[in-house]
């Protein structure tokens, strides 16, 4: 399948492992995957998610550091599409992640998810990349989903400030008529409605990613007896 990462660029960057480990998990099923986002070009990720800053949240993670260490990696999301030149017609997913800044409102990606919609086609979101689905409320509504809890912006904000985002998922995703789902903060959530699939932070990277190539190939290969 032909997939489309959608990430923010905001300063703010995207975070390593929400982009790393579902890259990972699909690339190595032979997915093709492009990246694309409002600006097009250059995409920044937050430094605390750096696994090799002496500040990183996220030291012990092995598949962001084998990413950082590929150039041909880095070099292909840096020459991330502008969402204005995305042709949504030649993917069969789409999968958003990244801050709650440029994703929402945001008129284009909401033409990329409305040919989505239309076309039963997959979608996928992580984080505060989820509340993208809330462009589309005529849509998304009524959906069970998950994201970025407004507990653990509030835990965000103790360090970045009130005002670190303009928009936070879960009040805006319930505006739109999401059925917003959550755990406790930094536990793993992964939500699967029919051909979307969400997941509610960076510690669900992995889940996420593993069921969304479950998802994509209608299989899984876990026997239960």
């Amino acid at each position: 399948m032909k997939i489309l990462f959608v990430v923010s660029s905001s300063e703010l960057g995207y975070w390593l492992a929400e982009l790393t480990h579902p890259y990972w998990h699909l690339a190595e099923r032979g997915h093709e995957i492009d990246f694309a986002s409002p600006r097009g070009g250059t995409l920044k990720f937050d430094s605390t998610s750096d696994s090799y800053s002496e500040k990183s949240w996220e030291a012990n993670d092995l598949v962001s550091k084998r990413f950082l260490s590929d150039k041909s990696l880095l070099d292909r999301v840096n020459a991330s599409i502008a969402l204005a030149d995305v042709n949504p017609q030649i993917y069969d997913v789409v999968g958003g992640g990244g801050a709650a800044v440029d994703l929402f409102p945001n008129s284009e990606l909401a033409k990329i998810l409305d040919h989505f919609w239309n076309e039963s086609k997959f979608i996928g979101a992580i984080c505060h990349g989820a509340i993208a689905l809330a462009n589309n409320p005529e849509h998304a509504a009524g959906k069970t989903a998950t994201g970025f809890s407004r507990n653990e912006d509030r835990q965000v904000e103790d360090l970045y400030g009130g005002d670190f985002i303009p928009n936070f998922p879960q009040p805006v995703m319930k505006r739109a008529g999401i059925k917003f789902v959550h755990t406790s903060p930094w536990n793993s959530k992964v939500v699967v409605d029919g051909k979307l699939i969400t997941a509610q932070n960076q510690q669900s990277a992995s889940d996420y990613a593993i069921a969304f190539t479950h998802l994509l190939s209608e299989s899984n290969p876990v026997l239960t007896v």
